[in-house]
């Protein structure tokens, strides 16, 4: 999966364009709006053939688990400065406390 953003929302949340590649292929693209902070309250992490976190929609049972193939490996790049609004960061601190 390749995601690049093109801008930023109202609240802190990331626009872009992603694709879904199979190897070197694109089998699957659109616009995406991220999650801003983390999703769940512990941050679900990254998971690889399964879900334990909270689902994203009624259509999407939890926990998920992979089901009819084989996953022959994940690759993961980050690349770029990352965005962070501290001002964003010190006000969710702030609650937490």
């Amino acid at each position: 999966m390749e995601f690049v953003r093109e801008s930023a929302g109202e609240y802190g949340e990331s626009f872009g364009n992603t694709k879904l590649y199979i190897n070197e292929t694109v089998v699957a693209e659109g616009p995406m709006r991220t999650q801003p902070a983390k999703f769940t309250l512990s941050g679900d992490g990254l998971c690889v053939g399964y879900d334990s976190g909270d689902n994203v929609s009624n259509l999407y049972k939890s926990p998920g688990e992979f089901e009819g193939g084989i996953i022959q490996g994940v690759g993961v790049t980050v690349e770029g400065t990352p965005y962070r609004d501290l001002e964003a960061e010190a006000k969710r601190l702030m609650m937490t406390q």
